[in-house]
């Protein structure tokens, strides 16, 4: 949903809807919530301008990620992101490369990016609860010749990094993985090179 909120009495928040239609939940992967968590600890931020390589390799090995992007006209868009580990690919320490599979066709954020390329990345690591923000621009590629040998993309998106925040211990509820989606395409490390 998307539209217009406001705080009322008691806290209650109120929505008017100004579109309502699915999310695409095709790429999503499994997962289940522990219940036995372990005693919270206080988060620690660090804030960088590039990638470290221990980042760098946490990206490359996630299967998830949730995109935010913004429109002064029709507002925000927050989205998630999935396939295989490998399906995003890490080109240096300021510049990601990903597919764009078919999702629900309503292109909410890809739409946005065309008119502000300005957006922001969010990983989470479901088992220790940490967290990393991305915040840079993005670029559509629809060229099909740049993604022929890209298996199920429909495009690729060019990430272009300008700050890194990143969160240990984000949140004290752990998630197990459970399964893969089985609509993941296959993933071939070196094809998203653009």
């Amino acid at each position: 949903m998307n539209g217009l909120g406001r705080v009322e009495g008691k806290g209650q928040i109120v929505m008017q809807t100004t579109e309502v239609f699915f999310n695409c939940p095709k790429y999503i992967q499994l997962r289940h919530l522990e219940t036995d968590t372990p005693e919270s600890r206080e988060p620690e931020i660090g804030s960088f301008e590039a990638l470290t390589t221990t980042e760098q390799d946490s990206i490359t090995e996630s299967d998830t990620f949730f995109m935010a992007s913004f429109n002064p006209k029709t507002g925000a868009d927050a989205s998630d992101r999935g396939g295989y580990p490998g399906f995003i690919q890490v080109i240096n320490d300021h510049q990601l490369v990903f597919p764009d599979y078919a999702g629900n066709n309503m292109f909410q954020t890809l739409g946005k990016l065309t008119v502000n390329p300005r957006c922001g990345l969010l990983f989470i690591d479901f088992e220790r609860g940490n967290t990393l923000q991305l915040t840079g621009t993005a670029e559509v590629i629809w060229d099909q010749s740049q993604f022929t040998t890209v298996p199920g993309a429909q495009r690729l998106v060019e990430f272009h990094i300008e700050q890194v925040l990143e969160t240990t211990n984000a949140s004290p509820i752990p998630w197990r993985f459970g399964e893969y989606s089985p609509a993941n395409p296959a993933v071939k490390k070196e094809s998203l090179t653009t």
